[in-house]
């Protein structure tokens, strides 16, 4: 307004207003960005970078680019982010020799769970996410209530985790419960 009445604006003003303009978008702009962004991008799986700019000539503009030290596609390959072919699965054999080995290693570790009682589980204290295997609850966050399977009637077991760390509280439950369980690591090609 300075400017247009054809007054001095001093370099000590046009600083003042940018640290201004600069804390506006800090503490009001960039939160309500995020507000509204996040719940769409979350389901994403892989990671990307957005540069948004903005001029009074060409308005909002955003991008998703690739950062110049980067020489991986902005969108990598399964190998790339890390994924591997899982390298085993679990097999439990019951002490009425019932066996539990399915291709996914969740079902067998929810057999186990079942077979010793959700309650029995929840008092060893197992911790993913932050939370107890076991919850009377599904968890907020979508993706992670995808990996909770309904045990028992309002009960739900947490599987979101690697086959390693399922084998790690299947074998500890096992132990804590004096189940007898026979449990093997089935190595696959």
């Amino acid at each position: 307004m300075l400017e247009t009445l054809g007054l001095p604006v001093s370099i000590e003003q046009l600083n003042v207003v940018a640290q201004m303009e600069k804390d506006y978008l800090q503490d009001e702009i960039i939160p309500l960005i995020k507000q509204e962004l996040e719940p769409m991008v979350e389901k994403m799986r892989n990671q990307f970078n957005m540069k948004v700019t903005y001029s009074k000539e060409n308005g909002l503009n955003i991008q998703l680019y690739e950062p110049t030290i980067q020489s991986k596609s902005m969108f990598p390959t399964v190998e790339e982010r890390g994924y591997r072919k899982k390298k085993f699965i679990i097999r439990v054999i019951f002490p009425d020799n019932h066996v539990s080995c399915q291709k996914i290693v969740s079902n067998t570790f929810a057999d186990v769970v079942k077979y010793a009682g959700a309650k029995n589980v929840e008092r060893l204290g197992f911790m993913l996410l932050g939370k107890n295997i076991i919850s009377s609850s599904l968890m907020e966050n979508e993706r992670y209530a995808a990996g909770q399977q309904q045990i028992e009637p309002g009960i739900y077991l947490s599987t979101y985790c690697d086959t390693e760390k399922k084998l790690e509280i299947i074998k500890t439950i096992n132990r804590e419960l004096n189940l007898n369980l026979v449990i093997e690591k089935i190595l696959l090609d």
